[in-house]
């Protein structure tokens, strides 16, 4: 359709050039032409124009439709990233709340802790003296009464454990200890003790001069002489040594 367009202009410029010669002569003939050429110059480079300006639209609407695609995927990455904000923060709210829960169970677990403490020092001195040199280490791990603490939940659990462990041991057994006794006159004898458990105890002497019995108190021990004890103790000692055959003993036992 162009192309007969242009045709059809073509020949009526020409129309015009030979109706342009017929009246003004050779001069305007020049003039004539000269137009006549650059007019079709100028259909040309409208022409070429043209052309290109269909190419440029159809690679423009080819972007267009790529951005478009763009577009519509940056749309899904951003809901996305928007759902998982919310499921982020969502989750940061419950580990907020988690945290603060850990926090107040812990700050209850310090507080068993520490009434434990107080309750295992206030044990310390009830406890045989063989068994208090020997938990003497793990007793200095606990904080003494108005002291606080730096040590971790497990640090300070360890020696409470380890305390109520060996104390339950010891309740649990009859043990044979030789010990040093102050008698009269400040003279010190060595003697064999049996503990029965926590419940109680019995001591003799190696000459079997002197006996007595021995029963735990809010302050500690408390030992009374008893040398009616001599012969029934020296005998529990000999079984428990392997020196004797087993036979019944009596012994006094005092039940609070």
């Amino acid at each position: 359709m162009l192309l007969k367009w242009n045709n059809l202009k073509l020949v009526f410029a020409v129309g015009l050039c030979a109706f342009g010669l017929s009246l003004h002569g050779e001069s305007t003939l020049e003039e004539t032409v000269s137009t006549l050429e650059q007019w079709v110059e100028t259909e040309r480079k409208l022409s070429e124009v043209s052309s290109q300006w269909e190419a440029d639209k159809s690679s423009m609407q080819n972007l267009l439709d790529i951005y478009g695609e763009e577009i519509i995927s940056l749309s899904k990455v951003i809901e996305d990233a928007e759902k998982d904000t919310s499921a982020a923060e969502v989750l940061r709210s419950d580990l907020i709340e988690q945290d603060a829960m850990v926090k107040k169970l812990e700050a209850k677990v310090v507080e068993g802790i520490a009434e434990a403490e107080r309750q295992l020092a206030a044990l310390e001195v009830m406890l045989p003296q063989p068994l208090q040199e020997e938990l003497s280490t793990l007793f200095k791990a606990i904080p003494k009464k108005g002291e606080g603490s730096k040590l971790s939940i497990g640090q300070r659990i360890q020696p409470i454990v380890a305390i109520l462990t060996q104390v339950q041991k010891f309740n649990q057994v009859v043990t044979k200890v030789d010990e040093f006794r102050e008698f009269e006159a400040g003279r010190n004898v060595q003697t064999e003790t049996i503990y029965f458990g926590l419940g109680g105890a019995f001591y003799v002497d190696q000459a079997n001069e002197n006996a007595g019995i021995g029963v735990p108190g809010p302050d500690g021990w408390q030992w009374k002489a008893d040398n009616g004890l001599i012969e029934s103790v020296r005998a529990f000692v000999d079984i428990y040594s392997g020196t004797q055959q087993a036979q019944y003993i009596n012994l006094p036992v005092s039940v609070k």
